[in-house]
């Protein structure tokens, strides 16, 4: 088993009390759920630029790294996964450019915003409890690590 957390990236785009968010489909990884524009940090980026791309890849709005904002780090366990330690890093786009539209559709059967106050059940478990905790003003979570998981030699 790895002990490398893979790096990965977020971005929230907030207009009128709501948030972005594709509908995950034919990814085999949580189809079915809504999921914040996000993906890998690629080798030799930051995280703010992988961000930028992630953005523009997935929902086709442009953002300067500049413009964006970090919100919180979780550094999350997930089972199933190769590796299954993660470092996710999130971002608030405070400016961007473009209308939102669905870049991947091979990936994402629709994008919505989705009221942030009101989110439905179907949103990615750790990136619902991220959001939570962003809105609430907290800026790290240990997520999926259970008291067996730190007993684990990693």
């Amino acid at each position: 088993m790895s002990t490398i957390a893979e790096p990965a990236c977020y971005v929230l785009f907030r207009k009128d009390k709501k948030l972005l968010f594709v509908l995950r489909e034919h990814t085999g990884f949580m189809d079915g759920q809504y999921s914040l524009p996000a993906g890998r940090v690629e080798h030799g980026e930051t995280y703010a630029q992988g961000a930028v791309r992630e953005a523009f890849e997935e929902v086709g709005l442009a953002v300067k790294p500049a413009d964006l904002r970090h919100m919180f780090t979780a550094h999350r366990w997930t089972d199933g996964q190769e590796p299954p330690s993660r470092v996710d890093v999130y971002f608030e786009a405070l400016k961007w450019s473009g209308t939102p539209a669905n870049m991947e559709p091979e990936r994402h059967s629709q994008i919505a915003w989705l009221p942030e106050d009101d989110l439905p059940e179907n949103i990615m478990p750790y990136q619902r409890s991220a959001i939570l905790k962003i809105i609430a003003g907290e800026t790290y979570e240990e997520h999926g690590w259970g008291i067996e998981k730190t007993r684990q030699k990693l």
